[in-house]
């Protein structure tokens, strides 16, 4: 590493330190609870096999050991101490953005040793900044990037945002090793791009793209988009896709399609109205990355469905949309590699958590992976198309700017529970999952009029909401209005067809009297 290297890196660390400062005591929320806060196999106090298997393996989210361990290890530290969760969380976002910032380098090495249009010293796409210069003008851009707030301030996110440290690791890695000369000599690097590659998959099951991804690099940059080396690597090309397919399996089952199919079962949405609403999604995703202005953030968005192509109309304008920059990749292959490249980068790593897999129908931190490469675009362009370097480096430097300002913004609301779900409340007030978590958040400060407003707003929006019942029960009850949450808690357990103790292991459990007519 180079001397401006140390100093470019030494920035990116300061500023991202700089707008994530004010985390550092936002509070367990969501999927937080369950996997961390209540998760009894994360509390080690000895650092043995057998416990740190049991960390990863035996917890929910069993299929993100790596990440599951790295949890077991904060606490370990320092128990449930918030600052550290977070602190780990701000090390692999800051090293998630180092690993960019060397893979779009060594790419644009490649794109130079081709003979394109990148000449030694010389800028890409235009002629006023270096490649070195795009390079880090990009990462920091993803880095300051507000959307990325979910997957760095969010804890549980770190499962998201580590499989994507490691994914962009392992690209760069394979790179590295493809660059060196001797056959001897590659092959280190390419061990560090495996075991990336496997703790990338044992962070979050997104990773499972990466071989195809390898492939289509590889391709693409060192094969100049040979259609006789695909002809002649066709084993290795169908080698990839199989082991993506037993990805799948491993993780959905050996029956994917039942498996997929029996899943919406507990949604409010069937298989063709997902895929019909991604595609309005994906387009939303799109426009959050151009314009991430905080108040169009949000934990919990409340996302209608999509009915058919026409209802709503941006249903088909969405897919048409989509459709045509995909079209505009595969058209300016060859003569715009990297442009090509990052489009199908951005809409291939979105293919696995919006399409058919009945997850929630959108989530912000489902981009973070994505995303890396469309800074690179964004850069790349500007330096293209803005004719003065200054008013170029103004831009630029605005951009970030911008971005630093609204990232800090958005962390403010993360400051604690009560913050975190008004804020979703008044983008979304007909949510109801956001009026039980603002009522959660009330209860537990012992606000229980404040409380009982949010459940009973929860349910006049939708009344067949168990939890919503469940938690005014019990907010009944803290009030001593015994006959009241007998009602509501009744009403939740017919709701919940006899799956009950499961609502009392997830809901709050304060100290109260029992209550008449209570079992």
């Amino acid at each position: 590493m180079n001397i401006p290297d140390v100093l470019k890196l030494s920035f990116i660390a300061i500023v991202v330190s700089l707008i994530y400062s004010n985390t550092f005591h936002t509070p367990f929320v969501l999927d937080d609870i369950e996997n961390i806060e209540r998760n009894r196999n994360i509390r080690l106090t000895r650092l043995t096999p057998s416990d740190l298997r049991a960390a990863g393996f035996d917890s929910q989210s069993s299929n993100r050991p790596v990440a599951n361990i790295s949890f077991a290890l904060n606490y370990y530290v320092h128990g449930y101490d918030l600052p550290g969760y977070h602190l780990v969380n701000l090390v692999i976002h800051v090293l998630a953005g180092v690993f960019l910032y060397f893979f779009a380098k060594s790419t644009f090495r490649i794109l130079d040793s081709q003979g394109s249009t990148v000449s030694p010293g010389r800028p890409l796409w235009g002629t006023k900044l270096s490649v070195s210069s795009i390079a880090f003008l990009a990462a920091v851009i993803w880095l300051v990037h507000p959307v990325q707030t979910q997957s760095v301030t969010y804890i549980v996110q770190r499962m998201n945002s580590m499989a994507a440290m490691f994914y962009i690791l392992s690209m760069w890695l394979y790179v590295k090793g493809r660059l060196v000369k001797g056959g001897k000599k590659r092959w280190p690097w390419f061990a560090g791009c495996g075991l990336s590659g496997i703790l990338a998959l044992g962070s979050k099951e997104i990773a499972a793209t990466l071989p195809l991804f390898i492939v289509l690099y590889e391709w693409y940059f060192f094969q100049g988009l040979s259609k006789a080396w695909l002809k002649r690597h066709l084993l290795y090309i169908l080698g990839a896709l199989l082991v993506f397919a037993l990805l799948a399996a491993v993780y959905v089952g050996g029956d994917p399609l039942t498996a997929i199919l029996s899943r919406y079962g507990g949604r409010d949405f069937t298989l063709g109205q997902r895929v019909l609403t991604e595609f309005r999604v994906v387009a939303f995703y799109m426009s959050l990355l151009i314009f991430p202005y905080p108040g169009r953030l949000n934990l919990d968005h409340d996302f209608s469905t999509s009915l058919s192509l026409i209802d709503p109309a941006t249903t088909l304008l969405s897919m048409l949309l989509i459709g045509g920059l995909i079209g505009l990749a595969i058209s300016l292959a060859k003569r715009e590699r990297l442009l090509s490249f990052c489009i199908l980068w951005f809409f291939g790593h979105l293919a696995i958590e919006s399409s058919v897999i009945p997850l929630e129908l959108v989530f912000e931190h489902r981009m973070y992976l994505p995303s890396m490469l469309v800074s690179l675009c964004i850069v790349g362009l500007l330096n293209r198309y803005i004719r003065s370097r200054r008013a170029l480096l103004t831009t630029i430097s605005l951009i970030i700017a911008v971005f630093c300002l609204w990232t800090y913004q958005r962390n403010t609301v993360w400051a604690n529970r009560i913050t975190l779900w008004q804020d979703c409340v008044k983008k979304y007030n007909d949510n109801a999952r956001g009026h039980v978590n603002l009522g959660n958040a009330f209860k537990v400060e012992g606000r229980l009029d404040s409380a009982i407003k949010h459940y009973l707003k929860a349910i006049r929006i939708e009344p067949g909401l168990a939890q919503a019942h469940y938690n005014l029960g019990i907010a009944y009850g803290m009030k001593g209005m015994y006959n009241l949450a007998y009602k509501e808690i009744s009403i939740a357990k017919r709701l919940t067809q006899g799956k009950w103790e499961k609502w009392f292991q997830k809901g709050t459990k304060p100290q109260m009297k029992p209550f008449p007519g209570h079992p």
